[in-house]
């Protein structure tokens, strides 16, 4: 086995990078704080998406004819297809958490200040990646909900102005809701977004271990910042702990609670009430408040500011400042957008019962 080692190295040359990857200092108050291990377990929760997402494509059938029915297999008769599927269904939602966490924490710790300014924009890109992950893979089961919800969201689309039908045909793939609607969404989901999300993931590691963590914020830790420690074992076996938690959480939750499937897709059903995951409630909530003419405020206006500011936040707050108790106003609006999302999401949970 080194003999056969050795003869990779010296074609390669791989044994340097990989040497210097598992070698690269990082400081101790890191490995000290749970709050550092957030980005390692998105990785995880993709990684486990990605494995579990190729298993369930072994046993999917993208048509509209066979999409329920092989979905209804793999959750009902294939061994251990329930849990393939509820780890990918949960992970979905787990993934949509780590990663808000982890935007929060590099948030609240200023540390998409400069010279991190590109760790912080492919932070937002992957945010919203993430988000369409979870929008394109609704509609895949070809059942009521995932149906009816992205007839919504495809009409939702339509509401921008002047562009809205080009964008839903786009979407849809014609008028209304079929086959082509599956595909496009079936080959977003598998191919389009994983390749974008792994390349935005390299971008963001090399950005991180080239301009380092960002100084830390409280005294303690910057106490302990000019001590370091290899990123193997230390870093690797924390997240490696916090992944296996993880993974053991969400094995909990499928064998609890299997991974829902409702009943086939009908387009005729005039008294099914459409309703998103979740992590999309507090915008279908909002939308109610501004019907008609207005509605483009919600769909267009405020997504916009939101992203817009997001991207411009780093070209904004320059000061040396990295304090979140020493920094009222990003704080504050910080504090609003979660009470905002909070309270619409509770008004629809609760609508919805």
């Amino acid at each position: 086995m080194n003999r056969t080692f050795q003869w990779i190295d010296e074609r390669t040359g791989l044994s340097g990078p990989i040497r210097a990857f598992f070698n690269y200092p990082v400081p101790k108050y890191v490995h000290r704080n749970f709050l550092y291990t957030l980005g390692g377990l998105t990785l995880i929760s993709f990684s486990l998406q990605v494995i579990t997402g190729i298993l369930l494509v072994f046993y999917y059938d993208p048509s509209t004819e066979g999409a329920y029915n092989s979905v209804d297999y793999i959750t009902y008769i294939l061994p251990l297809g329930w849990l393939v599927r509820g780890i990918h269904h949960y992970g979905a939602s787990a993934m949509v958490i780590l990663i808000s966490l982890h935007m929060l924490r590099t948030y609240y710790y200023s540390a998409y200040k400069k010279p991190r300014e590109i760790n912080w924009l492919t932070g937002v890109l992957l945010l919203f990646l993430v988000l369409a992950f979870g929008f394109t893979g609704y509609l895949l089961p070809w059942d009521q909900k995932g149906y009816w919800a992205t007839k919504v969201g495809t009409e939702i689309a339509g509401s921008v102005p002047m562009m809205g039908a080009y964008i839903t045909k786009i979407m849809r793939g014609g008028a209304d809701l079929g086959q082509a609607t599956l595909t496009r969404f079936y080959a977003t989901h598998v191919m389009l977004l994983p390749t974008a999300v792994a390349l935005l993931i390299a971008v963001h590691i090399f950005q991180l271990r080239f301009h380092g963590m960002a100084p830390p914020i409280t005294e303690r830790a910057k106490a302990q910042s000019k001590k370091f420690l290899p990123f193997f074992p230390y870093w690797v076996v924390t997240d490696l702990i916090a992944g296996l938690g993880l993974l053991a959480l969400l094995v909990y939750i499928s064998y609890i609670n299997r991974a829902p499937l409702e009943f086939p897709a009908d387009p005729t059903s005039s008294n099914y009430l459409p309703r998103p995951e979740w992590y999309f409630l507090f915008f279908f909530q909002l939308l109610k408040y501004f019907p008609g003419k207005l509605e483009p405020v919600i769909t267009i206006a405020i997504p916009l500011f939101i992203f817009g500011s997001m991207l411009l936040l780093p070209f904004i707050d320059t000061s040396e400042e990295r304090r979140p108790w020493h920094k009222p106003v990003t704080t504050l609006v910080s504090i609003f957008y979660i009470v905002v999302i909070l309270v619409f999401t509770y008004l629809a949970m609760a609508e919805f019962g």
